[in-house]
């Protein structure tokens, strides 16, 4: 998605939340003192309440975002801005971006993303993946249709 789109679909905090709530929803949301499967979501204090027993789930928690306060809109900026491009992107650049004073609590997010990256890398390795640059293609197309010129 480009950057574009992004701010799009996600204007503001409420957009992310309810994206990311309905997200949570369509994985699957089970609760663990009873094991039931329908819960209705408080707005007043994001949280899931299961209907059966009552008990109540953070929005936040058994995710990369558990025990963080930064707002849901930071988290969804920072992964697209890590996933978007190829190259790194320093966290002191991530941090003037979101307009965030302090620099810890966005170093702790950016870490938390990067561990979650590395280990769905990790389960979807593959295996004989080799990847080549269009210009060294087109070298040795060249060279082919040389040889059989000549």
């Amino acid at each position: 998605m480009e950057l574009r789109a992004f701010f799009e679909k996600y204007p503001n905090e409420d957009a992310c939340i309810e994206d990311f709530k309905n997200k949570r929803l369509k994985n699957g949301l089970i609760c663990r003192k009873c094991g039931h499967n329908e819960h209705s979501f408080r707005r007043i204090d994001l949280k899931f309440q299961c209907r059966k027993c009552k008990n109540r789930i953070s929005l936040r928690s058994g995710t990369v975002m558990e025990n963080s306060n930064l707002p849901i809109r930071y988290w969804m900026i920072c992964i697209e801005l890590m996933t978007l491009t190829h190259r790194k992107i320093s966290i002191l650049r991530i941090q003037y971006l979101l307009g965030h004073k302090r620099y810890e609590p966005i170093w702790l997010m950016v870490q938390k993303i990067r561990l979650v990256m590395k280990q769905r890398d990790e389960k979807y390795r593959l295996r004989a993946y080799s990847e080549f640059d269009p210009e060294f293609l087109e070298r040795i197309e060249k060279s082919v249709l040389q040889k059989k010129i000549s």
